[in-house]
């Protein structure tokens, strides 16, 4: 054996450690299941195809399901409270009830899509009435038809609705006011391609989601684009539903691939996760805890942010 041959060996002997470095997470955070709120199954708590959640300051959790044509509350540790609607299209009954929202401080706000409708029940689940009728010939004068896809409400209890029609945002008073609409068609900044998500910011701004245009945008009160970063989806079916907390972090999820990301305020990815069941609506608790209603799945679940650890520390 030669020299060089054996101190070659003798340097792979006494290297030890000297492998490359297992490969480090770059992401900030990393989201970790808690519990699961509602699923399948009959009875109580009973999820089949839950299409919106909502949490009020106090906690409770509120969660639409598209194929049982209901609302079920939920008290801030997970006990089931009760449910609201059925079938139809009379006063109290839902079709396919997609968002849900807080409206104010006295209850919430449901997207009766089939229905084109929106609806508010109080914190107890019982019916307060038609907030926005969208099939009304007194609004659709003004906005043409419209295809509600996502529903959103501010601190002041403003309704923002995406509309895939027109690729546009409807938005209203807290009386249901019609008195604006932001964006149409378009992939200039401000403009949509596959609207398919919007959420409210705590500072009065909108975040919305595309599919076609595959990106995020910030918008100001005013329509105005305050920041908009690249998503990673591809066109086809399924919605964007978005969620902004209280540090103006901004989770959106596609329902098409089963992907849930969250970015800081300007864009940059903190987590992701892969292999959720048709992630439908996402909602930011007060404690910080994001619920995501799994409509493939047929579940909501609770996460919980927590920092990540580097791989091979």
């Amino acid at each position: 054996m030669s020299l060089v041959h054996c101190l070659t060996l003798l340097a792979a002997l006494t290297a030890g450690d000297a492998r490359p470095a297992a490969p480090r997470d770059t992401l900030a955070l990393r989201l970790v299941a808690r519990d699961t709120l509602a699923s399948g199954g009959g009875g109580r708590a009973q999820a089949v195809e839950p299409s919106g959640v909502a949490v009020d300051a106090f906690g409770r959790v509120y969660v639409t399901d598209a194929a049982l044509h209901r609302l079920q509350r939920f008290d801030a540790q997970g006990r089931w409270l009760g449910e609201s609607g059925a079938l139809g299209s009379d006063p109290g009954q839902l079709h396919r009830p997609a968002g849900v929202v807080p409206y104010g401080t006295l209850g919430v706000a449901v997207l009766d899509r089939e229905n084109l409708r929106v609806v508010g029940y109080d914190l107890f689940g019982r019916l307060m009435g038609v907030l926005v009728g969208l099939a009304d010939p007194a609004l659709t004068d003004r906005t043409g038809r419209v295809d509600p896809v996502a529903l959103t409400s501010d601190r002041g209890g403003a309704l923002f609705i995406a509309d895939a029609e027109r690729d546009r945002i409807l938005a209203f008073e807290f009386s249901g006011r019609f008195v604006r609409e932001l964006g149409g068609y378009g992939a200039r900044a401000g403009s949509f391609r596959g609207l398919a998500g919007v959420a409210a910011a705590p500072r009065g701004e909108l975040v919305t989601a595309e599919r076609v245009g595959a990106r995020v945008q910030r918008l100001d009160a005013g329509g105005r684009v305050a920041a908009a970063w690249p998503l990673d989806v591809k066109p086809g079916r399924g919605r964007l539903p978005v969620a902004v907390d209280d540090s103006a972090r901004v989770a959106v999820a596609d329902e098409a691939s089963g992907r849930l990301w969250v970015f800081d305020s300007a864009g940059r990815t903190l987590a992701s996760l892969a292999g959720l069941g048709g992630p439908r609506a996402l909602a930011f608790a007060p404690d910080g805890t994001l619920l995501v209603a799994e409509a493939a799945a047929g579940r909501v679940r609770r996460f919980t942010l927590v920092p990540a650890v580097a791989r091979g520390e």
